[in-house]
Formats: C-alpha cells, structure tokens, sequence
C-alpha cells in the first residue's frame, strides 16, 4: 500500500508539472503575439506619419504672402544638379541643353536674366571661352516649397566653390545657387556669388 500510495504521488506530481508547463507555454506564445501584433503595429503607425508629415526644414515668405513650410525634397534631384554641373565642367553643351527645361530661366548675381535655352548656350559658349570657370560642388540640399497658390515645387540649393579665370589670372568665387527642378529637367536657378577678401592683420 506504501509503495503503491507513493507512486500515484509520483504520478499526480507529474501531472501538475506537465499541466503547469502547458499553461506557461501557452502564455509565453500567446505574450510572443501580443508583443510582435504591437510592434508591427508600431511600425504602421510610424510609416504612416512619415508618408503624412513631411520634415520640415524652414519657411518662405514669397511677395508679402504668408509664411508656408519648407519640407525636405526627393533626394534624386540632387544627383540631378550634379549631372547637370558635370556637363558644365566638362563643357558638354547637348548635355546642358538635354537638361535644360523648355521654360528655362536663370538669373545671374550681377542682374543678368537668360531665358530659353538657346540664350543660355550662346551666355555659357562666350562665358566658357572668356573666364574658363569650373565648379566644385560643397554641398546640397534638396527641399520642397509651396508656393502661395498651393503648389509643391521642388528645389536644390547648393552651394559652389568657383574657379576663374580673369586678366590671365585665376580666382575663386563662392556661388549658393537655388534650382528649382521639375520632371528631371532645370526649370530656373538663381545664383548667389561672393567674393572672398583677405582677413585684415591690423
């Protein structure tokens, strides 16, 4: 009776553990579910605001109307500006016109206004011949604005180290130019130029 009233304590003993084990099993996958449902639900809620709320970087103020966000750009139009410098440098003139948009504009430091693409090939062919100028881009930002009609434009603002040549000597220059670029093409830029001095030692 002693040998048989242990083994059936044996028994219930293993019972309990194999029930017990069961049920911690059953809690850990169902904590594995709840964990992994919330984390992909993290991950929803976060793709969404991405995709909503653009980063803003800024605000324009453009003809007195009031002030609208500057959003970060596409990145690929960056690579664009750089394309579109590279043919500069290496005078590829079909390159910057194949870049050129049909509406093209730029607008000089100095006041100077080109418009279409056959005026800005005939100011680059002189200006290449005369100052021999060469780009080397220092950085890029790519950025969206709005303009006060509503519309998402997008832009590069970069800025340039630019070397001259003038009177048979060579100088540089400092260029921040803002591109606006739509559909791969170069719709307009403005350039912004400095002239560095020498730090006065008195």
């Amino acid at each position: 009776m002693a040998e048989g009233g242990q083994a059936w304590r044996v028994l219930s003993k293993i019972k309990y553990l194999k029930v017990t084990f069961t049920k911690n099993l059953k809690s850990i996958k169902m904590k594995n579910i709840f964990i992994l449902t919330l984390s992909i639900g993290i991950m929803s809620i976060s793709c969404e605001s991405t995709e909503s709320s653009p980063q803003v970087i800024g605000f324009s103020v453009a003809n007195g109307a009031e002030s609208t966000d500057i959003v970060a750009g596409p990145v690929d139009i960056a690579n664009i500006w750089a394309t579109y410098i590279d043919a500069h440098n290496e005078r590829d003139l079909e390159g910057i016109r194949a870049l050129d948009a049909e509406d093209f504009q730029a607008f000089g430091p100095a006041g100077e206004v080109v418009e279409g693409t056959d005026a800005h090939i005939a100011f680059l062919t002189e200006w290449f011949e005369v100052n021999n100028p060469r780009w080397t881009i220092l950085w890029a930002i790519s950025n969206s604005g709005q303009t006060p009609e509503g519309e998402y434009l997008d832009f590069v603002t970069a800025g340039h180290e630019v070397t001259l040549s003038v009177d048979g000597n060579e100088i540089k220059v400092y260029q921040v130019i803002d591109a606006n670029i739509a559909d791969g093409k170069i719709v307009n830029f403005n350039v912004f130029q400095q002239e560095r001095g020498e730090a006065s030692t008195d």
